[in-house]
């Protein structure tokens, strides 16, 4: 079996030219432009449908305006380093879709557990 390097190179390019990055797989997305996202009123982010469904300060939900290279959150957590009023001048765009989740706790599979204990030992 034959592989092409120079295909896998150029794929690995690719994935990594996005529009925006994550340093570490906790970390959230930082944006790379002003991005407006949608959040309740207590900066805890939520899907933009939400935004777009309502008036501007009806039903919960308030456009929250972060500038180029702030922290763009997981849904449920808490928006930073932006405001709820947009900067003079700027255009904002929507946050991008690989950001539109939501944090998972840690699953743990598998494993021993208590039985290990009695791995390889006689018992009546």
């Amino acid at each position: 079996m034959r592989i092409n390097l120079r295909w896998t190179t150029a794929m690995a390019a690719a994935l990594m030219a996005s529009g925006c990055n994550r340093a570490k797989a906790d970390d959230n997305w930082t944006a790379d432009k002003d991005t407006a996202i949608c959040t309740d009123a207590q900066g805890k982010r939520l899907p933009d449908d939400r935004c777009r469904q309502t008036r501007v300060g009806g039903g919960g939900a308030f456009w929250y305006f972060l500038g180029r290279g702030r922290a763009i959150p997981f849904y449920g957590e808490r928006a930073k380093g932006g405001s709820f009023r947009p900067a003079g001048g700027a255009r904002y765009f929507t946050a991008p879709r690989g950001s539109a989740m939501t944090r998972s706790a840690a699953v743990s599979r598998g494993g021993f557990g208590a039985s290990a204990s009695r791995f390889g030992s006689v018992h009546a």
